[in-house]
């Protein structure tokens, strides 16, 4: 998995969006970004900074599937692998 710091954003470099939450939703946000001193914009960055990364890891692996990497093998198989650990 691919893991990025979050970064501070430039200002310019923003695009505002509008996002609806449920009231539980919006509270819970509200209580992790006062408990982490950061803005709820900052975690919601943060969260899909995280969903994007996934989809780009998810499409490397069906890539290099399609193109039949020697070097890939199945979920299944790896933790059978790490199991017997011979991984």
């Amino acid at each position: 998995m691919t893991t990025t710091a979050a970064r501070k954003p430039k200002k310019s470099n923003l695009k505002r969006t509008t996002i609806f939450l449920t009231e539980e939703h919006h509270e819970a946000l509200r209580r992790i970004a006062f408990e982490r001193r950061v803005s709820m914009a900052n975690l919601i960055r943060e969260a899909v900074l995280e969903i994007i990364e996934d989809d780009e890891d998810i499409r490397e692996v069906m890539k290099a599937r399609e193109e039949g990497d020697e070097g890939s093998i199945s979920l299944e198989d790896y933790e059978r692998l790490r199991a017997e650990g011979k991984e």
